[in-house]
């Protein structure tokens, strides 16, 4: 198998340690593999007095991390049958460990969240204390489209949304524009793709004190240095007005896709906005219902209860049709036209909706704080 991701220091010092995803063809799209390398590395950096700093990277100009290879997944799922899917389970669980690592880091880890972010690889960028975004910076959870759901720490990104633009986020699929992204607190700052190396340099070069906190403050005003002005192109937040009142008028009344499909109806004209809604309807229904549930349970929780309970929901969309199904109308068969088990958010049963926030396992929760 081809290299996943590569590892190198920069400095005299060897003080900043970087992992830089490597599978270009499949726009870093995350293994086990994968996660398994970076979280031994990140471990290991996270205890070494001698690493100052970590650097997340991509060696592509397209994308940062495009999520899960879905695709492995999928085949995973097949071959498991009915009977337990070792694969998929540690994937899920080896990933969210990462990422609750990476959000709970004391030193600084700076990542380059150059091109396509999406899914997984928002759950790599999303926790970074220093994220830098380009002009080709496009974030999207798209789940829906595959029967998923917006995962690894998602549930976390989408819920801090103002005005509930995260609901309609999860739900569409919608592509977040860097402007969007700067705005919405997904980026720190958005910089020409072409400092790239001046901002490497500059790591390489830095004086890093012993304390963590000192070094983040430094690294802000080393990449604000680079900030390109601010008036970037948006998506979401060019219809902040429009989408707001839709989703608080869904929040509002009695029925929530009722509302929310009356709405979509009376959208104007634009291409961004038919995108969306076309991601919406083509989508899971069974994805949109536990969403809209993720949502709400997501209130007041920790951020280690929020990873449990993602874990909950993989573990369950791994064990039911949607998630195969969708993947395989989308990237295996490739006929973009997915049997859903339910055909429309009216017809899912609140019973299944629950049963995907019940633990397919008995005794303890399989994730627990790690112990960083």
């Amino acid at each position: 198998m081809n290299e996943v991701v590569e590892f190198e220091y920069l400095g005299e010092d060897k003080s900043v340690a970087v992992a830089r995803l490597t599978r270009e063809k499949s726009l870093n799209s995350l293994l086990l593999e994968t996660i398994d390398q970076l979280s031994e590395k990140i471990t290991g950096w996270l205890a070494d007095d001698n690493i100052a700093c970590i650097l997340l990277d991509s060696s592509s100009e397209r994308a940062f991390c495009a999520g899960a290879d879905i695709v492995a997944l999928y085949h995973s799922i097949v071959e498991a049958g009915d009977a337990d899917n070792p694969y998929a389970d540690s994937f899920f669980l080896n990933e969210y460990k990462l990422d609750y690592a990476i959000q709970t880091a004391e030193k600084p880890i700076v990542v380059w969240g150059n091109g396509i972010v999406m899914g997984g690889g928002l759950g790599l960028l999303g926790g970074c204390s220093h994220r830098i975004g380009t002009r080709t910076t496009r974030i999207a959870m798209p789940e829906i489209s595959i029967g998923l759901f917006p995962d690894a720490g998602g549930t976390r990104f989408l819920s801090e949304m103002p005005d509930n633009l995260g609901l309609f986020a999860g739900l569409t699929g919608c592509q977040l524009s860097a402007g969007d992204a700067l705005s919405l607190n997904l980026l720190d700052v958005v910089v020409e793709q072409g400092d790239k190396s001046r901002i490497l340099e500059a790591l390489s070069t830095m004086s890093w004190a012993a304390n963590h906190q000192e070094n983040k403050d430094a690294l802000t005003r080393l990449i604000n240095g680079f900030s390109i002005p601010e008036d970037l192109p948006l998506n979401l937040l060019r219809h902040k007005k429009l989408v707001g009142e839709l989703m608080l008028a869904c929040e509002a009344g009695a029925g929530f896709f009722d509302t929310f499909e009356e709405g979509l109806n009376k959208f104007p004209e634009d291409d961004w906005l038919t995108a969306a809604v076309g991601t919406f309807r083509n989508g899971s229904p069974t994805t949109a219902r536990i969403f809209v549930e993720q949502m709400r349970r997501a209130k007041n929780l920790s951020l280690e209860e929020m990873f449990q309970m993602e874990l909950v929901i993989a573990y369950q969309c791994v064990r039911h049709p949607d998630f195969p199904e969708g993947v395989r109308a989308l990237m295996v068969d490739k006929d973009k036209n997915p049997d859903w088990k339910y055909k429309s958010t009216a017809e899912v049963p609140e019973g299944y909706v629950r049963d995907h926030f019940q633990p397919s396992w008995s005794g303890t929760h399989p994730f627990v704080k790690p112990g960083y």
